[in-house]
């Protein structure tokens, strides 16, 4: 045909598309059999120790957990590859005992492909091998205090334990932290410490080194610690009081020891910088009568949180109370004088009688001051659970409303009252 194009009688010729052919393979072989060199890296180190020796020793580590391969290849077959293609393991097979000993790394291409593995970083990793051990050491400490003039408590946990090859726990003997304190008009601080682990007993000793290893691990490897600046106050006497606050005479009481020496803060002190007794709280006075008491109470009772013992050896404290030179009397107060406190909505009380005997113990001038009429018995509903014709145990407290040492024997505590839906 006349008017046949161009592309198509090149098409039809034979020659050229020989030459064609011919340059089109030349390139893609040339590309193809391209050699060139390519590095893959973060390919996970695999090993793992024979059954029966793993029974007894464990890997804590190796100085390597991933390594890099470099590798030489068709350009075709290499660009096709990741570090997935790859396996880099080290051969613990003929692991008998324990130690730290280096090994040569083995990477395998999971492709049957042609390649030459060129170089492999690091070549040899190191392996610590070992019984694993766990130990409590002491935590000792040496800190320099400003200002000074001052008792300085902290929380500083008395152990650590350390975990580890046998081989390097077996060496620390003692846990250390240390330094200055800086405090602003002593008050409190909160400071936090590295903990530094000893091959000696005494980290200060000259033959003392520290033991820093990366097979070890602690249980913590920092503390805050809050360091309370204190002050000393010795021979601080005991005071009696009750639940409500009442102070007892000193003339009814002893204690024994008389007195104790005591780290307080300063906010404890009173206007000159002084402590003027120890609480001690023995409750309701309710429960005693005009007899002699004899008691203990724990020293950490009685200071609290805030307060610290510094009388070495003392850990209780007995107390004497000596009532038996007061008197007892008996009152009969009225109905009238009963009040309800926290009554739920809805109910209302009745009390079993027109009058209830209370036993008051005091001293003869409170007793003779004292007068029924002005007595109140309060009944607190706040925790009763309501009911209908029905007697419920209400607490009960007395209100003398007089003045001088006296208080109502017996009367705390529940009273039996019939309850009522208005």
């Amino acid at each position: 045909m006349k008017n046949k194009s161009l592309f198509s009688r090149f098409l039809q010729n034979k020659k050229v598309l020989f030459i064609v052919s011919v340059v089109f393979a030349f390139i893609f072989w040339i590309l193809t059999a391209d050699n060139i060199t390519k590095t893959f890296t973060e390919i996970p180190l695999k090993y793992s120790l024979p059954e029966t020796v793993a029974q007894e020793l464990e890997i804590f580590s190796s100085s390597d957990d991933a390594v890099s391969v470099t590798v030489d290849g068709k350009r075709v077959v290499v660009d096709a590859l990741s570090p997935d293609n790859f396996t880099a393991t080290i051969d613990l097979s003929d692991v008998t005992e324990a130690g730290e000993k280096s090994y040569e790394v083995s990477v395998k291409c999971s492709e049957n492909l042609n390649l030459d593995i060129s170089k492999i970083e690091p070549a040899n990793v190191t392996v610590m091998i070992d019984r694993p051990m766990t130990k409590t050491v002491e935590v000792k400490y040496d800190f320099t205090y400003f200002p000074e003039g001052y008792y300085v408590d902290n929380n500083i946990p008395a152990t650590v334990e350390v975990t580890g090859p046998e081989s390097y726990v077996k060496q620390v003997k003692c846990a250390y932290i240390g330094g200055n304190v800086n405090s602003h008009n002593g008050s409190t601080v909160t400071n936090n410490y590295k903990i530094a682990l000893y091959d000696n007993e005494n980290p200060h000793s000259s033959e003392a080194n520290i033991i820093d290893n990366e097979y070890i691990t602690l249980s913590y490897t920092n503390v805050d610690v809050t360091f309370r600046y204190l002050k000393l106050k010795e021979n601080v006497p005991f005071s009696i009081k009750n639940d409500e606050g009442l102070v007892i005479g000193s003339t009814y009481f002893s204690t024994s020891p008389k007195s104790l020496n005591v780290a307080v803060p300063e906010s404890a002190l009173d206007e000159n910088g002084e402590l003027d007794s120890i609480s001690i709280d023995i409750g309701s006075l309710s429960k005693f009568k005009n007899e002699t008491y004899n008691d203990t109470v724990n020293v950490d009772e009685i200071l609290g949180k805030d307060i610290i013992n510094k009388s070495d050896g003392i850990e209780k404290i007995g107390y004497r109370l000596d009532f038996s030179a007061l008197e007892s009397k008996t009152i009969e107060v009225p109905a009238s004088r009963c009040f309800a406190e926290n009554m739920p909505d809805g109910y209302t009380f009745n009390h079993p009688s027109d009058k209830i005997s209370v036993v008051v113990v005091g001293t003869k001038k409170a007793l003779d001051a004292l007068d029924p009429e002005k007595v109140d018995i309060v009944f607190d509903f706040e925790t009763v659970k309501p009911s209908t014709d029905k007697y419920v145990d209400v607490p009960v407290k007395v209100n003398l409303n007089v003045d001088g040492l006296c208080w109502a024997y017996r009367q705390s505590g529940t009273y039996s009252v019939l309850m009522a839906a208005l």
